[in-house]
């Protein structure tokens, strides 16, 4: 990375998903443009790609559409311009539609897709007369098949005045988020199967045309089998996990280094100011939370790509933010209806697939498949026996994962327990928030472990973070001031507590496996609230301890608050199992005179 003043630094365009706008007005592109060249040459015709929303799926469609058409002015210096060199750019007509402009409601869709043709026939100078979507899907394509020198080519960049003329007789069909009418209808069996049928219809009269058609190239967020687009054009290849389209959408670090070094240097300039993480914070520190945050993402187990929006926004406000669970990723997955015991499945990094991941029944589908198409688990590990692809699965980053842990806990586990146990109540989750911030550790200690005791078996989530968002949440509904994740230099802290009356409680939580936890059958504990805890269990909770100590003195999370006039303790939460429970706290002068023993503390020592 080097130096840049900001007046140099190009614009990044977060949510413009038109080619030329980025391309003429110097907004960074993320040159995508040789898997154009692919799509458009190679030879595959008909090419089906699975990603996430909000993965640059219409930014590569518009490309498509520009390529396509032969605006090669648009392309200079680009992989594609290379690729082709001094040859022709042949134009082509080009029939793009986005499913996902025409709305939620299935029985309006037939007659939006008919009069969505019908302007698209109109600016070409035709008319289009039929009503039914898919006889005009078929009078359209026939048109411009049998008369496209007389027919102009018209895209979004360019004038009337300047309308192309197609040297192709075959059309080239793209269509963005073919998937949207069944994703959006998930949860209602009736609107789902209006949208099915017309669908089938539509789809079927695109398979009708296939002698017509040049290319045809399909996104979508998921894979349904059943729908004719894939039953009909049963030469649609998928190259959702080919690994040489691995990193179409999305950004590698490479990319992120090579198009977005300015903003980088600009970025790191802001977080060395004393004020944020100090003038230690160095760019490999920076590359790590970024990797951390928003990386993670691979449909081929080997190949890794960061999530384009977050990163966007992130270089935009300087902020570690979650910006794609904000634009409503956290909708999807609660459309899903998912049991219970499927978080826990998908948090333990087995093997989840062997060979086929497509949705069968869009009524009756899959959760862990539509959890992978749609950038909830991603591919870890891809290993192929006997000619059998198996695939390991895994949240991707720790914007995912910390946001269906939050999802999970405040949704199903809160709600859970606070209408199947009086104990679980404001009143006793208001003593419990005052008793810890008063240090009153034992009667803390206590409550919360009553409070993990009632969490039903299938609604534990054996992780770290699940105890985490648990803790917050008590505070939260407390009206307790809160920072969760808090980030410096570092590290990230888990949790700050502050009051004007109690300081600052910096607080980081551990979490172990009870030697009497097995992950068939549910657990009784042997130690209800208030019991003390003994062997192996006691010997973990006293390791965690320690270990969230040592990693407070060791990544300095005291220092932010050295200068403040408010009491400073460090408070060490530990948790055992499902719901053994340990809670040490110290002054932070206290903690920093003992650093010494925490720090020389052995962390393997906990097993």
């Amino acid at each position: 990375m080097t130096n840049t003043d900001d007046q140099d630094i190009p614009e990044i365009g977060i949510d413009i998903a038109d080619f030329s706008v980025l391309r003429n007005e110097g907004y960074v592109y993320v040159d995508k443009t040789g898997f154009v060249h692919e799509i458009l040459v190679g030879p595959r015709r008909r090419l089906f790609l699975s990603r996430p929303r909000r993965f640059g799926k219409t930014l590569l469609i518009d490309t498509l559409e520009q390529a396509a058409a032969g605006r090669k002015e648009l392309f200079s210096g680009l992989a594609i311009d290379r690729m082709r060199g001094d040859a022709e750019w042949p134009r082509s007509h080009v029939l793009r539609i986005s499913m996902n402009a025409f709305g939620d409601d299935p029985s309006s869709l037939d007659q939006s897709l008919a009069t969505y043709l019908q302007l698209f026939a109109e600016d070409r100078g035709f008319t289009i007369k039929e009503e039914n979507s898919a006889l005009s899907l078929f009078q359209t394509i026939r048109t411009i098949y049998r008369n496209y020198a007389d027919i102009p080519i018209v895209t979004q960049s360019v004038q009337d005045e300047d309308w192309l003329v197609a040297d192709r007789r075959k059309i080239i069909v793209l269509i963005d988020e073919y998937d949207a009418p069944i994703v959006n209808n998930l949860t209602d069996p009736a609107s789902l199967e209006v949208a099915k049928k017309t669908l089938h219809g539509f789809y079927n009269a695109l398979k009708s045309c296939e002698n017509m058609i040049d290319r045809v190239f399909i996104t979508g967020i998921t894979k349904f089998p059943q729908l004719s687009v894939f039953s009909a054009m049963n030469n649609l290849r998928d190259i959702t996990f080919q690994s040489n389209f691995s990193t179409i959408c999305g950004f590698t670090c490479t990319e992120i280094t090579k198009y977005y070094s300015p903003h980088l240097d600009s970025t790191l300039a802001e977080f060395r100011d004393v004020k944020k993480f100090g003038p230690n914070f160095t760019c490999k520190l920076l590359m790590e939370r970024i990797t951390d945050h928003y990386d993670g993402y691979s449909w081929n187990g080997e190949d890794q790509v960061l999530n384009p929006l977050s990163l966007q926004n992130f270089l935009v406000d300087k902020v570690f933010d979650n910006y794609w669970i904000r634009s409503g990723a956290m909708n999807f997955l609660n459309q899903m209806n998912i049991r219970d015991d499927i978080f826990s499945k998908v948090f333990k990094g087995q093997p989840q697939f062997n060979g086929n991941v497509d949705i069968q029944d869009a009524g009756n589908a899959d959760p862990v498949a539509l959890m992978l198409q749609a950038g909830y688990l991603t591919v870890r590990k891809k290993q192929v026996s006997d000619k059998v692809s198996q695939l390991y699965l895994a949240v991707p980053n720790k914007e995912v994962s910390m946001a269906i842990v939050k999802n999970f806990v405040e949704t199903r586990v809160i709600p859970h327990i606070s209408m199947n146990n009086d104990n679980f109540t404001l009143e006793r989750c208001r003593e419990f928030c005052s008793v810890f911030c008063n240090g009153q550790l034992s009667r803390a200690e206590e409550l919360l472990q009553s409070f993990l005791t009632v969490i039903p078996y299938s609604l534990h989530l054996e992780m770290e973070s699940f105890y985490h968002v648990f803790l917050l949440t008590i505070f939260k509904m407390c009206d307790f001031t809160t920072l969760p994740e808090r980030e410096i230099a570092q590290g990230i802290i888990d949790l700050v507590i502050s009051s004007p009356e109690h300081g600052f409680r910096v607080t980081e939580m551990k979490y172990s496996k009870s030697d009497n936890t097995s992950t068939d059958r549910p657990v009784v504990s042997d130690s209800p609230p208030g019991t003390v805890i003994t062997g192996k269990d006691n010997r973990k909770l006293d390791s965690c301890i320690k270990a969230a100590f040592k990693q407070i003195i060791k990544n300095e999370y005291l220092l932010p608050f050295a200068d403040n006039p408010n009491p400073v303790h460090a408070v060490a939460v530990a948790v055992c199992g499902r719901n053994h429970v340990r809670i040490k706290s110290l002054p932070a002068e206290e903690l920093l005179k003992r650093s010494h023993e925490f720090l020389t503390f052995e962390e393997d020592q906990e097993d």
